[in-house]
Formats: C-alpha cells, sequence, structure tokens
C-alpha cells in the first residue's frame, strides 16, 4: 500500500542510480520503509540485486552479520569462496557465520565492497554504534560505496555522529506529512483492505486524520488495529482506547494491547 510520495521516490530513484550515499529520515510513521521498497522494486535488477539491505538496529556484529548475510544470498565470491576455505560444504553457512567476529566480518565486508559496486542500505530506528558509523564514513568518504540510510528523526539530536556524514541538504530527503489528497487517497485504501467499511462514519475518518499527523504509516496501523475485535463494541470502533493504545506504541511502550481493550470494554 503506497501513496503520494512520488518526487520523494524519483530523488531516491536518482540517488541510487547516480551513486550517492542519502539519508532517508522521519519521524516514526512517515513511510521510509515503503519508500525503500517501492523505490526498489522499480530498479533495474542488476542494481536492486547489488542494494544490501539490512536493518541497522543490534551490535556492531549483528550488522554486520546481516550484510554478510546478504553478500552470500547472491554469490558474492568473496563470502562464499572464504566459507568454502574455511569450513568446506558440509558446514552450514550460517553456522559458519555465527563463528566470524566482528573484526573478520569487517574485513570481509570491506574487500567486498572493494570488489563489486554494491550499495549499502540500513534501516536504523536508533542511533548507529560508534563502530558502524566509522564503516559507514569509510565507504562514504571512499567514493565506492554509496550508503542509503533510513533513519528516525532528523536532528544531531536523533540521529547522533552520522547526521555529520549526511551534513549536506543534497544528502538528506526528509519526509513530512502527505499531501491532503494522497492522505485521504490511503484513508480509504486502509479502510476498504481492512474491511472497515461498516465502522468508518466520518467520526472514524476524522479521528484518523487527526491522531496521524499526516503521517501514512500511522494512517496504515491506526486502521489495522481498528480491525481487531477487542477495538469494537456494538458495531462502533472504541476511539478512546483505539487513540491511548496506539499513543503507547508509538511511545515505545510494550506493554500495550488486548488486555486494556478489554478493561476499556
Amino acid at each position: 500500500m503506497f501513496v503520494g510520495r512520488a518526487l520523494e521516490r524519483r530523488k531516491l530513484r536518482e540517488a541510487i542510480l547516480a551513486r550517492r550515499s542519502l539519508l532517508v529520515c522521519g519521524p516514526p510513521g512517515s513511510g521510509k520503509t515503503a519508500l525503500l521498497e517501492r523505490t526498489l522494486a522499480t530498479l533495474p535488477t542488476a542494481v536492486r540485486e547489488k542494494c544490501l539491505v539490512s536493518n541497522a538496529d543490534g551490535s556492531p556484529k549483528q550488522i554486520w552479520t546481516s550484510l554478510a548475510g546478504r553478500l552470500a544470498e547472491i554469490s558474492d565470491a568473496e563470502v562464499t569462496s572464504r566459507k568454502e576455505r574455511e569450513a568446506g560444504l558440509a558446514v552450514p553457512f550460517d553456522r559458519w557465520l555465527q563463528r566470524q567476529t566482528s573484526l573478520r566480518l569487517r574485513g570481509i565486508l570491506r574487500r567486498a565492497m572493494r570488489s563489486k559496486p554494491y550499495w549499502v542500505v540500513l534501516e536504523a530506528t536508533t542511533q548507529l554504534p560508534a563502530g558502524v558509523y566509522r564503516l559507514l564514513q569509510e565507504w562514504m568518504w571512499s567514493g565506492r560505496t554509496p550508503v542509503i540510510l533510513l533513519a528516525r528523526g532528523s536532528s544531531e539530536n536523533d540521529l547522533g555522529k552520522v547526521s555529520r556524514l549526511f551534513w549536506h541538504p543534497g544528502l538528506r530527503l526528509e519526509l513530512g506529512p502527505l499531501q491532503a489528497g494522497d492522505l485521504n487517497a490511503l484513508l480509504e485504501e486502509c479502510v476498504e483492505r481492512f474491511h472497515l467499511q461498516e465502522l468508518a462514519g466520518r467520526d472514524f475518518r476524522d479521528f484518523l486524520l487527526e491522531q496521524c499527523a499526516g503521517l501514512p504509516g500511522r494512517i496504515v496501523h491506526l486502521c489495522e488495529l481498528a480491525s481487531r475485535s477487542v477495538y469494537q463494541c456494538s458495531g462502533r470502533v472504541k476511539l478512546h482506547t483505539l487513540a491511548v493504545d496506539f499513543l503507547m506504541q508509538i511511545r515505545g511502550d510494550p506493554k500495550v494491547g488486548t488486555s486494556r481493550a478489554h478493561q476499556n470494554g
């Protein structure tokens, strides 16, 4: 489900094809992941296959392991030949990969990036560890390996040191609220997708538009929540309960959901 963002999609696609690093930033729910997925789908296969997409939450070793795994998926010789030399064909790749130290994985990635024109595409919900920052800095400054980073927020306080890598406005693509027309179109798509037609009166639609603050991901999430039976009563959506749980979820509180919905039923 993807509505609007035509300009942003064009800018991201152009940056990838031109092998330019780019920070795609914005608040939670602004549609960063959806924008990336839709943009990748429009790329030539030869380019898309060399975009190493990885989650960037966790320790440096976890991130390096994920990127090395992506290299193995596309049969990069730097990874596959090393594994065969060290462990043979009998040992599963995942087992060999987990045995590698962070230092060795970093070396494998460095050599792989020097040998082929890859793109590193990372999705982060928290600030990147210092070790990850240093390798991204190395890749970006070398001019060989562009880095596409999806990150929450846009200030140095949100991003940490990585904001220094994307210091110039031309290195940033900030996602804000959708235009009103696109937002309403997305809302109607969500109402149909989650089978809310009989529940979605004017009050429900006005509530969603107010709560989402113009951010597409929030529209989708609110409609998904509203489709659950615990948020429904007598043919209506329990808007107050939905609002409380949604607010706590976007603030990162894990203790949200069915139990409170029942308590407020």
